[in-house]
């Protein structure tokens, strides 16, 4: 009698043992995703590039056997960041999500990101570029803010070191939206500690969609160099054959998509140059390439983009994988101390650090020029 109830007690430990490895090896974790698919078309163009890269960069890790099962919940903000808000707590309260990726207008990270830190919910912030948006929170302890995507600061920078040493006139045109103005600023300011002035500010409302105005006084004043950052990144290529106006454009990292290549065309767009991150002339970035146009085809459109997505996604997902559950704080530790990354885009093998939450710093962008209907990495 006492042998069958020895043999009992370990038939059910031995039960309850397997039960637990399965459960372990089953582990599921959801990982928010907000992106703006819907809206102006520019907002679309971001929100469904950056979605492709997380895609992409799942079906890599559930193909490399990761323990951990991944699952997205991918919510539209549609542009709006009262909307951006109520999907931040849904992902929270609702799904129960450890960590989300998002999004691609500034303003809407702006509005979500205090309610993560609050929340104390890692946010990996892209494709937004607004230079505070991590700034921020970093001297919170902790911070659970994050971003891999473009930083205005870092590339304005870059085209103001560029722009200072080439050319001796240079003009802008912006805006009047709160990134418009911002960029404004950040220019004004960079050219004065470079010892130069803008030769002429130009600026227009959103909705009018002629700058041809605009771009007269910038050719009266003889700028060599036209620095756009205006939403609607083909607006001030469209009067310039009318107007015999060819200067050289350059401006935000939305002027390396291929929807802009094709509604400006190839030879108007012809050496505009623009931040970047993404070096296609080396070979991880052109396999990278190649797989997402056999993935994605013709809705395959900005390179850079995508694989700020990619690489955003790879790093959640390793820190998710690390921790092997739905904990947040754990998820934040491994998020910041994770390394060994092979990225596609500029993003080094450790993004991060607790002083630092950005994936790209000043030296790992660089400057992009359209060259033969391709955006290659701008020498000088």
């Amino acid at each position: 009698m006492k042998t069958a109830f020895k043999r009992s007690i370990w038939q059910v430990a031995l039960a309850s043992a397997f039960i637990t490895c399965a459960a372990t090896s089953l582990a599921q974790v959801k990982v928010g995703v907000i992106q703006g698919l819907s809206g102006p078309p520019a907002v679309v163009d971001f929100g469904e590039s950056y979605l492709q890269g997380i895609k992409l960069a799942l079906k890599d890790y559930q193909a490399a056997g990761g323990k951990t099962k991944i699952e997205l919940i991918v919510y539209d903000d549609e542009a709006n960041p009262q909307r951006a808000v109520s999907l931040a707590q849904r992902l929270i309260q609702n799904d129960k999500v450890p960590v989300i990726i998002g999004t691609v207008s500034s303003g809407n990270v702006l509005a979500m990101a205090p309610i993560l830190q609050k929340a104390g919910i890692p946010l990996m912030a892209g494709p937004g570029i607004a230079t505070n948006i991590t700034a921020q929170f970093i001297n919170e302890k902790p911070s659970y803010i994050f971003r891999c995507s473009m930083v205005e600061k870092f590339q304005i920078d870059q085209m103001l070191d560029w722009g200072a040493k080439t050319f001796k006139r240079i003009g802008l045109v912006h805006s009047t939206t709160g990134y418009g103005n911002f960029a404004a600023k950040e220019i004004q300011d960079g050219l004065k500690k470079r010892g130069m002035e803008l030769v002429a500010i130009e600026a227009a409302a959103p909705g009018v969609n002629d700058l041809t105005p605009q771009m007269v006084k910038l050719r009266d004043t003889k700028a060599e160099l036209v620095l756009n950052f205006h939403e609607s990144f083909e607006l001030p290529f469209r009067p310039m054959p009318r107007i015999n106006y060819k200067p050289v454009v350059a401006g935000n990292w939305g002027l390396s998509s291929q929807k802009v290549l094709e509604i400006v065309g190839k030879e108007a767009i012809e050496g505009t140059v623009m931040g970047q991150a993404l070096d296609v002339g080396t070979a991880r970035a052109k396999s990278f390439d190649e797989r997402m146009q056999k993935e994605y085809g013709k809705d395959y459109r900005w390179p850079v983009v995508t694989s700020l997505g990619y690489d955003a996604a790879q790093i959640v997902f390793k820190a998710v994988n690390q921790v092997g559950k739905s904990d947040p704080e754990a998820i934040r530790n491994a998020i910041e101390n994770i390394s060994g990354i092979e990225a596609v885009s500029a993003t080094p093998a450790k993004p991060f650090s607790p002083t630092d939450h950005e994936c790209l710093d000043y030296e790992n962008v660089f400057l992009g020029v359209w060259k033969n209907g391709v955006v290659t990495r701008l020498k000088y």
